[in-house]
C-alpha cells in the first residue's frame, strides 16, 4: 500500500461513515495488512478493514464504496475477500457492526449470509448498533 492509497482509504472511511475518530493515512498505514481495497482508474474506490479480534473471530469494519462505484458488486467482492482473509487467519466466525438505519450495509451483509446476533446502544453516539455474524466453519 502506498502513502497515496492510504490517504484515499482514510478519505473514503471519513466521508462515508459516521466515525467517532477520523482516520489518517498514518493510521491506515499502521494496519496496512488489515485493509482490502479496490482500485479503478488508479484510485481507491472501495475498501474494508478485516482484523482478527479473537483466535476464532475476525471483524469486518467500515465497508466503504465510493458513491459513483456503488451497485457494481465491489462491496460484495470485498465482503467475500474479507471472509477469505478471515479463513486464512483461522477464524471460525466473522462479524461486523452496523448502525441501525444503514440499510445499504444491512442488506449487503444479509445478502451474503450474515445474521443479526444482538443489538445495543452506543452511548457515545446515541446510535443503536447491530452485530451481524456469519459462521465460516462449523
Amino acid at each position: 500500500m502506498t502513502d497515496e492509497q492510504a490517504a484515499q482509504i482514510a478519505h473514503l472511511l471519513n466521508t462515508l461513515n459516521q466515525l467517532q475518530v477520523n482516520y489518517t493515512a498514518e493510521r491506515v498505514l499502521e494496519h496496512a495488512d488489515d485493509y482490502l481495497y479496490e482500485i479503478e482508474g488508479g484510485a481507491v474506490v472501495a475498501c474494508v478493514e478485516v482484523k482478527k479480534v479473537q483466535w476464532y473471530q475476525c471483524e469486518i469494519c467500515h465497508l466503504s464504496v465510493s458513491e459513483q462505484y456503488q451497485h457494481r458488486g465491489l462491496g460484495k467482492r470485498l465482503i467475500r475477500r474479507g471472509e477469505e482473509k478471515a479463513r486464512a487467519e483461522g477464524a471460525r466466525i466473522v462479524q461486523c457492526t452496523i448502525r441501525v438505519g444503514n440499510t445499504a450495509s444491512e442488506e449487503a451483509f444479509r445478502r451474503n449470509g450474515y445474521v443479526q446476533a444482538c443489538c445495543f446502544l452506543n452511548a457515545r453516539t446515541g446510535n443503536y448498533v447491530v452485530v451481524w455474524q456469519k459462521v465460516l466453519y462449523t
